[in-house]
């Protein structure tokens, strides 16, 4: 499905007698939300279904040698369309992924079972500007040296721009959201209200 007929399948699913009439710049703006709550649920299931698992268009993957990345003594900043964060490796070690305060107490921690080592490294990310950073800890200094390698896979944001990238049975269940919304939002009580308004 195109985005041209994405639009009729939205125009045909809230079309009643009555109802505002919606500009496709408008309806960008609720497609572009229904893709981010669509790729936030399908994050929470991604490791228990396979279904869940790949999207096509939203995967990535960076490591040091990607375009964008700039690495510094212990983070890695990268100017990737990110959205969420679902695998982390320094020197081919999984990292745990964690909060800010928590990368900061991990380090802290004298408690045995929370170790932060070369086996068991940490990452956490941040926002630096127009930019991702993530920081990764060994339970050292970690200064990214030609020696130290990561990789990352992530979750990249979807827009309307890239509807065709995004697979035909999950464009309709981002439409449907698209409705809800819509819909959510020409039938609640403040629309009424301003209807009314204008009529008077």
């Amino acid at each position: 499905m195109n985005i041209a007929a994405a639009y009729e399948y939205v125009d045909l699913m809230i079309d009643k007698a009555n109802q505002p009439y919606f500009l496709n710049t408008e309806k960008d703006i609720f497609i572009n939300l229904s893709i981010t709550e669509f790729l936030n649920k399908r994050y929470e299931l991604m490791g228990v279904n396979q279904e869940y698992k790949e999207m096509i268009g939203a995967r990535q993957s960076a490591n040091q040698n990607s375009a964008g990345v700039t690495i510094g003594p212990g983070y890695v900043d990268f100017q990737h369309n990110f959205h969420h964060l679902t695998y982390a490796a320094v020197n081919g070690a999984e990292c745990r992924i964690v909060s800010d305060d928590e990368l900061t107490a991990l380090i802290m921690t004298n408690n045995p079972f929370k170790t932060v080592n070369d086996d068991n490294p940490i990452c956490a990310v941040t926002q630096n500007g127009n930019e991702e950073r993530l920081y990764f800890n060994n339970g050292g200094t970690l200064d990214f040296t030609a020696a130290d390698t990561f990789n990352i896979r992530y979750l990249r944001h979807l827009s309307v721009t890239e509807w065709d990238r995004i697979p035909e049975q999950y464009q309709h269940d981002i439409l449907n959201i698209t409705v809800r919304k819509m819909t959510g939002n020409i039938e609640s009580s403040n629309y009424t209200v301003q209807a009314n308004e204008e009529q008077q």
